[in-house]
């Protein structure tokens, strides 16, 4: 009987602690869960409500794929929003609808179709089939002074969306004029025709001076820096990889890069120098155009092995920021030329190449060189040279015309042809999958640049 009346006791005391856990639950939510919902609702449509000539943001979609964008935003207490953004070249005010709900936490949810939409677009340019991967929906994550956090529903690790009060004064007008002005910064990226296409990044600390290949990529907004490094004689190559969003006055990359103790992550542009430069704790970092790589891959060995046999470049692939403006302009002399050879050609122009990359017993390669009549027929002219590489450099050396095409072109065509014969070689790099505004194919892609006239680039694909 004495046993009994002790268990009884015990599921006594353990019912009253259980009790006791419940009331210690209600005193730390004093609110029930409908209440906090509210609570938080409020609190982000009231920030949103706070600024009269809105926001600016920053929208970094997936920032280990894509960089972003910037939008001014002026919320209104009717439920609408106004908008411009610097996605495109239409940064016309647009108004549309906007809800703060509840979702698995508060969202803010743009509910019609604005600029963000642009965003979530498949079939954007150079990225079809996937566009930006960007959404409509974001969940609220806090409140730092006025500055809103929001992340993006489909990439929450991996997108961004911070809303910073605009400090406009009007914003009807300011806002379009700031969107336009941070949309010109995204060409100040790009080499001009005279520029070097080599972008560097180059970071300067104390007497130390690290140079990164850039390898900036246009389309995606996006860029993965290399350095070698040197360590006890031992020589490492580092690769850091981040999304890149233009403001008016410079650029914000994400995630910021983290190198040697400090955090890059604002740079400012510079006219002057035509450079983008970030200044931390007395370290510089700088993005700016070289005579040079600032290093070299051995990604040219590969030439004239399997995979790497036969390339082809053709205006009818498409345009793509990998062919440099200079290069463009060199197409625009061969055009010239090829109407000057008589009025037969008045129709006529320069239709791309094909580089036949096997070297034979004697190391002899061609390339034909097209020129399209107007009228749906491309005669090609041949061209044989001398191939070698040599300390990460393709050299061609020209040998002369192997057809009668070739040797009735060749006056028009020396450009192109001095081109491919770079006295001091011609720096070559693989660029992963074909990426045009018209194509996106599965062919390995690479580039050529001239190491005389480092201003030429010519971007293409490989057949086999």
């Amino acid at each position: 009987m004495k046993n009994i009346y002790k268990k009884y006791w015990l599921i006594g005391v353990v019912f009253m602690s259980f009790l006791s856990c419940n009331n210690d639950t209600e005193t730390l939510f004093p609110d029930s869960p409908a209440e906090r919902i509210q609570q938080s609702n409020s609190e982000l449509l009231n920030l949103l409500l706070a600024e009269p000539n809105g926001y600016k943001g920053v929208y970094f979609p997936k920032n280990d794929e894509f960089g972003g964008f910037t939008f001014f935003m002026k919320f209104n207490a009717d439920g609408t929003v106004e908008m411009t953004s610097d996605f495109d070249s239409d940064t016309a005010i647009q108004t549309s609808s906007y809800e703060v709900r509840y979702g698995t936490t508060t969202e803010l949810v743009f509910t019609t179709r604005n600029h963000i939409q642009k965003v979530s677009n498949p079939n954007y340019p150079g990225l079809i089939g996937t566009g930006f991967k960007g959404t409509s929906v974001f969940q609220y994550f806090g409140n730092d002074n006025g500055i809103i956090t929001l992340k993006d529903v489909r990439n929450v690790d991996s997108g961004s969306f911070v809303l910073t009060p605009s400090g406009l004064t009007n914003f009807t007008t300011e806002s379009v004029i700031k969107a336009e002005a941070s949309l010109a910064q995204r060409q100040n990226i790009l080499p001009k025709a005279s520029n070097s296409v080599f972008q560097v990044l180059k970071i300067e600390k104390g007497d130390q001076v690290f140079n990164f290949n850039f390898n900036y990529d246009a389309f995606r907004l996006y860029a993965s820096p290399r350095v070698t490094l040197v360590d006890n004689d031992v020589i490492s190559v580092e690769e850091f990889k981040f999304g890149i969003a233009f403001t008016e006055d410079g650029l914000i990359i994400s995630p910021a890069l983290e190198f040697d103790g400090e955090v890059y992550e604002n740079f400012t542009y510079d006219a002057d120098s035509s450079s983008y430069i970030s200044t931390v704790n007395g370290s510089v970092a700088k993005i700016l155009f070289d005579q040079a790589p600032a290093f070299l891959t051995d990604d040219v060995e590969a030439v004239g092995q399997p995979g790497h046999q036969v390339f082809g470049s053709y205006l009818s692939f498409g345009d793509s920021p990998l062919t440099s403006p200079g290069f463009n302009e060199l197409i625009d002399t061969l055009n010239q030329n090829i109407v000057g050879l008589g009025s037969f050609a008045a129709n006529w122009s320069y239709s791309g190449f094909e580089y036949y990359a096997q070297p034979d017993v004697d190391g002899n390669v061609n390339i034909y060189i097209g020129v399209f009549d107007g009228a749906g027929t491309t005669y090609y002219g041949g061209y044989s040279f001398n191939q070698t590489i040599e300390n990460n450099k393709l050299y061609l050396q020209f040998n002369g015309s192997i057809n009668g095409n070739g040797d009735f072109f060749f006056n028009a065509l020396i450009p192109i042809l001095q081109f491919f014969n770079s006295s001091n070689g011609l720096y070559f790099a693989d660029q992963g999958s074909f990426s045009s505004d018209l194509y996106s194919y599965s062919n390995l892609s690479s580039t050529f640049t001239s190491a005389d006239q480092p201003n030429l680039r010519v971007y293409g694909l490989w057949y086999n």
